[in-house]
């Protein structure tokens, strides 16, 4: 009998052995606590960037670097107080921007990943920060309706331009470096030459807060959304071209693939919406998420796409074979992608 006693013993030992081996296996990413609210991959696809914090405002944030192979942690860039809003990196991959709910804006060297200057301008809370396509040139916006443009060859303000009322809460460059497209609270997106400080156009039709504005790669279209739940796509100057209906919640950010011809959302409504740009509709939803989706990023190789949580923290998917690199353990249905 003791003797019987003492293999269970043993058996029950290998086994919390074995499942104590499996969870140090898993991939750092899958363990990750954090709301992730900004995502950007570096050129080639192999790093993600994930901003993010223990709380959407006050409580402390940081930026992770991981390898989108393996879901390992690469490295942690750490100094802000409060949740990281905003996440750019320049075209050349040697700087990377990160702009957060105390108004502060750091900016590191990604080679040394070294702290090399921190701005601290904004009075309230920073949202946005974006580079210029040739990385000269750093804008920031937040909770004051200006945008801040930053010389990034002697870290010097070149200008600060009044460009909504309300808080802006997005930023993003054209691809060809000309325009700065604005996203605010107002319910309204603008467009600006920026070197002139002037305004293009404005961008009406959304119901509530603009949350998001991106440019495809090809300069020709616009997406904008927000928490009226709708997707909007525009022209270059600013045109209106679609309305994307679908999701059942704030929409709180889109991302263009290279090519422009998807579009993905994410969305409070723990989902992320795949969009047919030409077609204008909806093409499918990855679901499964047990939180809701504040970010959404996919690499310019066109591989791999990756969504930002609540209590899932990351998750990235194969686009081609729409299967799920690292499944997280908290998800309680298989992601999907369901054919409409």
């Amino acid at each position: 009998m003791n003797r019987e006693r003492t293999w269970f013993c043993l058996l029950l030992t290998g086994l919390g052995l074995l499942v104590g081996n499996r969870a140090e296996a898993q991939p750092a990413i899958v363990q990750h606590e954090r709301w992730v609210t900004s995502l950007a991959f570096s050129a080639d696809g192999n790093l993600l960037y994930s901003g993010g914090g223990e709380s959407l405002q006050y409580r402390p944030g940081d930026v992770k670097i991981w390898d989108s192979k393996s879901g390992n942690l690469v490295a942690a860039l750490e100094g802000q107080t409060s949740n990281i809003w905003g996440l750019a990196i320049s075209a050349d991959g040697t700087r990377l921007a990160s702009s957060a709910y105390d108004g502060k804006i750091n900016v590191w060297n990604l080679a040394e990943r070294k702290l090399v200057g921190t701005v601290e301008k904004r009075k309230g809370w920073c949202r946005a920060v974006t580079f210029s396509p040739d990385g000269k040139v750093l804008a920031s916006a937040g909770e004051d309706g200006q945008v801040t443009l930053w010389s990034m060859e002697n870290n010097m303000e070149i200008k600060s331009i009044k460009c909504h009322e309300a808080a802006v809460y997005d930023l993003a460059f054209s691809p060809d470096g000309a325009t700065l497209a604005t996203a605010s609270t107002d319910k309204t997106a603008k467009l600006f030459d920026w070197n002139a400080g002037t305004e293009k156009a404005k961008l009406e039709g959304h119901a509530d807060a603009v949350w998001c504005v991106v440019y495809a790669k090809n300069n020709a279209l616009i997406a904008s959304c927000g928490a009226d739940r709708k997707i909007k796509l525009w022209d270059a100057a600013g045109k209106e071209q679609a309305t994307l209906e679908g999701h059942k919640d704030w929409v709180t950010k889109v991302a263009f693939s290279p090519d422009a011809a998807t579009l993905y959302s994410a969305s409070l409504d723990r989902s992320v919406r795949v969009w047919n740009v030409a077609e204008k509709k909806e093409t499918g939803a990855i679901t499964g998420f047990k939180g809701t989706v504040w970010s959404v990023a996919v690499s310019a190789d066109n591989r791999l796409l990756a969504a930002g949580s609540h209590k899932d923290s990351i998750r990235i998917f194969e686009i081609a074979s729409k299967n799920e690199l690292f499944p997280h353990p908290s998800s309680d249905e298989k992601p999907k992608e369901e054919k409409k």
